[in-house]
């Protein structure tokens, strides 16, 4: 029996689950859905941590709602329009890197920002994102 016939057909592979969080966390930031299906997603004590933030306050952020309010809300807030755009997939089973693309709005400026993000996953959910962009780019987008 091969590993995909193995795997209940309810359980999500990582890269599936992570494909969901982008899609969620694209409608919370424009607005269109609230934060309930991200909360799903992430663990109780998840932490967010922001590789490139330089001399920027404190990088990390744990627990739901801090990781909630830094990484998504908060972004959202700053652009008038923004999307995750997640490009490639790289499965090493319970951490998964991502590569893809912060794109929007500020103003009428467009921002198309790469990222890297690595993801810990606990039994299909996120335990530790460290996210990984280009923060001279970002602070010429959002700081102008």
């Amino acid at each position: 029996m091969t590993a995909n016939e193995q795997r209940s057909a309810t359980q999500s592979t990582p890269e599936e689950r992570l494909t969901e969080f982008y899609a969620a966390f694209n409608r919370v930031v424009t607005g269109r859905d609230d934060a309930a299906e991200l909360e799903a997603i992430l663990t109780d004590d998840v932490t967010w941590i922001d590789a490139t933030a330089g001399e920027r306050a404190d990088p990390t952020s744990s627990g739901i709602d801090c990781v909630l309010e830094t990484a998504v809300l908060e972004p959202g807030r700053r652009a008038d329009h923004l999307q995750a755009l997640p490009e490639r997939f790289i499965d090493a089973g319970e951490t998964v890197i991502v590569a893809g693309a912060y794109v929007g709005t500020v103003g009428e400026e467009t921002f198309d920002i790469a990222f890297a993000h690595v993801f810990d996953l606990r039994d299909g959910r996120i335990r530790r994102w460290t996210s990984y962009r280009d923060s001279a780019l970002e602070r010429r987008v959002f700081d102008a």
